[in-house]
């Protein structure tokens, strides 16, 4: 990809995206297009060597981006975020926020009240507390935008995903939340729900034959791509959606239209708190 696929809708405007130093990721492939078409991108990830490596590998490719190491639990990180964003930058227009995971899989007979809390905490909060930070240093002056990674969980009833489903449905109602808050000052709020995509996290599932099988299991008979959520993240952040606010998008190659259930985690590797989850993940 080069910024001659897709024109520049980004020039001169500022990114924050996080979640983003696994490759491939959605954070990271949503912060290689933003700055493809010519943002300059502040990243974050919890992993200083990893988000340093990818910042590296941007640089490489001639992308404009600074790397933001924090953990999202860290309650002074949004501040930072910003504050990194207007002195290298002088500004902050867009967000990104996807960080997210599932640190509890598992019946919600057997879930306790904390591993609740946490669930919803971790995919929740941290893009309300950036989004929060951001508003308050000018977020909103050039008719800022927000996207939100949420998960097509909310569509499925997998008992093992209920904590998650449960989360990540609280994060699409504080989307259209703050999209209803935030019109009326310029800024605009959506979130793209991705399913099954092919991403570093979810490698588990289809490494073994590079996704063939789990792609045939998709109406669309294809595994999603990283590449394809950062699109619709481009997209939704851009002028050409200047009218759309308080969506939520699927990017999941048909599945939330097609029957059944799936769970995109591998319990065995993603299951403890903390762990790398398979979708937007906490990177």
């Amino acid at each position: 990809m080069d910024e001659r696929t897709f024109g520049r809708r980004f020039e001169g405007k500022v990114a924050i995206v996080t979640g983003a130093s696994t490759d491939p990721g959605i954070g990271t492939a949503s912060a290689r297009r933003l700055a493809l078409e010519g943002a300059s991108v502040v990243i974050n990830a919890r992993s200083e060597a990893r988000l340093r490596a990818t910042a590296e590998t941007l640089h490489d490719q001639g992308l404009d981006v600074v790397a933001c190491p924090g953990d999202a639990g860290d309650h002074s990180l949004p501040a930072l975020l910003v504050e990194t964003a207007i002195e290298r930058y002088g500004r902050v227009d867009l967000l990104v926020n996807a960080v997210g995971g599932a640190p509890y899989i598992g019946s919600a007979l057997t879930m306790q009240r904390q591993d609740l809390l946490t669930t919803v905490s971790l995919n929740t909060w941290p893009a309300l507390s950036l989004i929060q930070e951001a508003m308050a240093r000018g977020l909103a002056e050039g008719g800022g935008a927000v996207v939100n990674i949420s998960s097509g969980s909310p569509h499925k009833t997998t008992p093992s995903m209920a904590a998650y489903a449960a989360a990540k449905s609280a994060l699409n109602a504080l989307t259209r939340t703050l999209a209803n808050e935030l019109g009326g000052r310029g800024v605009r709020v959506n979130a793209v729900s991705p399913g099954l995509t092919r991403t570093e996290g979810t490698r588990d599932i289809w490494g073994d034959d590079d996704g063939q099988a789990s792609g045939r299991n998709l109406l669309l008979g294809r595994l999603t791509e990283a590449d394809d959520v950062a699109a619709a993240v481009a997209f939704l952040l851009s002028d050409e959606a200047g009218s759309i606010t308080g969506v939520l998008l699927d990017v999941d190659a048909g599945n939330h239209v097609s029957t059944g259930t799936w769970s995109p985690f591998n319990p065995d590797s993603v299951g403890q708190p903390g762990s790398a989850p398979a979708l937007g993940g906490r990177r």
